[in-house]
């Protein structure tokens, strides 16, 4: 149950705290991946995190009491939810910046939008959401137009590798409906385990190992990304959940994108076109739009006595 109180400044402080740090993964996993291969560095954060979410579990005491479909949903979300989206992210911010990293992902809520249609009884499309699909769409195509009128491909496979990872945290965000009812801290620790299990074997048949000795800034910005961005955010998100509910929590969607800019602009001086700032803009119009909702309307007397 969520609180009933209206959010505070302690509410929009905890979502504004978890969208700096989810916008800043961008830019570490930019930094760690031009020396740490991405199957390999997504392997190593998840352990950094399990450790963290493990330890956090004991001490506080919960239990997973989970049944065998529970287990079965909790692996499924370790793949959509962390295993597959972190490494496409990672491979593909070997080529493209952090920055545009952020806006490619600001498309996740309206891929949610879709998915949800078709996939859940209670989420159907209207005006609202439509309207924020196609403005979704519309900020596409502004961002890609340059490499459309260039006819050029060189980063295409790695934007729609940033793509992917959007479309597998949508199907995520409808797994994860049916893990509401478990603790939520061995539940993270279960689930971010299974993804370890996943990864661990694919970075020893597919990567080289490391170079023997790669710099400090690499095994830092992996330490702090196992830290922060995967332990710390999973427990910060469903504190926000626990307080003012998911619906309150959706607005995170609006202020992901424009952090991981920032970090990008702020660390790693990166400068996005004018093009991208448009694209922006548009998608979270569009993010904004879909989450719409419109006021019953109220009856008058006569109306309810007619």
């Amino acid at each position: 149950m969520h609180n009933s109180k209206h959010p505070g400044w302690t509410d929009y402080g905890m979502l504004c705290m978890l969208a700096v740090i989810w916008g800043g993964s961008f830019m570490l996993t930019r930094i760690a991946v031009a020396d740490v291969p991405p199957i390999t560095l997504t392997a190593i954060r998840q352990v950094v995190a399990v450790i963290i979410l493990a330890a956090v579990a004991v001490h506080s005491g919960q239990r997973l009491n989970a049944s065998r479909s529970d287990h079965a949903v909790i692996v499924a979300s370790a793949f959509f939810g962390l295993a597959l989206p972190f490494v496409l992210i990672s491979w593909g911010l070997q080529e493209i910046t952090a920055g545009l990293s952020a806006i490619l992902m600001g498309l996740m809520p309206l891929i949610t939008i879709i998915l949800a249609h078709f996939f859940t009884h209670d989420e159907k499309m209207n005006q609202a959401k439509l309207v924020g699909v196609f403005l979704g769409i519309g900020g596409l195509v502004v961002l890609f137009w340059p490499d459309i009128v260039a006819r050029t491909d060189a980063d295409i496979w790695r934007q729609l590798a940033i793509m992917g990872a959007g479309v597998s945290y949508a199907i995520n965000a409808l797994i994860t409906k049916r893990l509401l009812h478990l603790k939520p801290r061995p539940m993270f620790a279960v689930n971010i385990g299974w993804s370890v299990v996943m990864l661990a074997p694919a970075a020893l048949l597919f990567e080289p190992l490391p170079a023997a000795n790669p710099p400090a800034a690499a095994w830092f910005s992996i330490l702090l990304l196992g830290i922060f961005p995967t332990a710390l955010a999973s427990l910060l998100m469903f504190r926000i959940i626990g307080r003012q509910g998911a619906s309150f929590f959706g607005q995170i969607n609006l202020l992901v994108p424009v952090a991981g800019v920032i970090w990008g602009a702020l660390i790693l001086g990166e400068r996005l076109s004018f093009n991208a700032f448009i694209a922006l803009a548009i998608i979270l119009s569009g993010v904004a739009v879909a989450r719409f909702h419109p006021k019953p309307k109220l009856q008058t007397i006569e109306e309810k006595t007619s």
